[in-house]
């Protein structure tokens, strides 16, 4: 599917409902090795913060 819209058709339909609920800003985690969604990330408007993500394996 990549190249044909459909990340950005379903990134942009999440949006659209998370403003329909009231929603302020939406988060989202990804990993560094993923450079095509970063990408996408980047190009709809999302912006990189500096943040550490922890996991505590039991």
């Amino acid at each position: 599917a990549r190249g044909h819209g459909v990340g950005d058709s379903l990134n942009q339909a999440a949006l659209a409902e998370a403003r329909t609920r009231g929603a302020k800003a939406v988060s989202l985690t990804s990993r560094p090795s993923r450079e095509a969604a970063n990408r996408l990330y980047q190009r709809i408007g999302f912006t990189q913060r500096d943040t550490n993500v922890y996991r505590y394996d039991l």
